[in-house]
C-alpha cells in the first residue's frame, strides 16, 4: 500500500468520526407531572415510560414531528398505563446527529396514578 493511499484513509476515517456525535441529559425531576387537570391521587401504580422522537434524513422529517414534545411523551406514558397522573417523574432527553441522519427524543418516566376529578 501506497503512503498516498495510507494518509487519505486516515483522513477519511478522522472526518467520518467527527461528524458524528450525540449527547444524551438529564432534564429535570418532578414530584408529579400531568398535562391533565386533577384532583386528588389513588396510590401510585407501576412504573411507565413515554417516548417522543423526531427523525430526519437531511434536516427533512421522516418520523414524528420536526421538534420532540415533552407533553406527547407525557401522553403517551399515560395512554400505556391507563391513568391520569405520572409521578416521581424522570425526564430525559437524546440525540443523535451525524451529517446525514438526525435523531431527538423525549423520555419520561416515573409511576401512574389515578386522580378522581372532581374533588377537592
Amino acid at each position: 500500500m501506497t503512503k498516498g493511499k495510507s494518509s487519505c484513509r486516515i483522513a477519511l476515517a478522522v472526518v467520518l468520526g467527527l461528524s458524528m456525535f450525540g449527547c444524551a441529559a438529564r432534564i429535570g425531576d418532578f414530584t408529579v407531572g400531568s398535562s391533565r387537570n386533577i384532583g386528588l391521587l389513588s396510590n401510585k401504580g407501576d412504573t411507565v415510560t413515554g417516548e417522543d422522537c423526531s427523525t430526519n434524513i437531511l434536516f427533512i422529517p421522516v418520523a414524528g414531528p420536526m421538534v420532540p414534545n415533552f407533553k406527547t411523551a407525557v401522553d403517551k406514558a399515560l395512554e400505556r398505563a391507563k391513568g391520569d397522573v405520572v409521578a416521581d417523574v424522570v425526564l430525559s432527553s437524546y440525540q443523535l446527529f451525524t451529517l446525514v441522519y438526525n435523531q431527538a427524543c423525549y423520555k419520561v418516566e416515573g409511576k401512574v396514578a389515578r386522580a378522581e376529578f372532581g374533588k377537592k
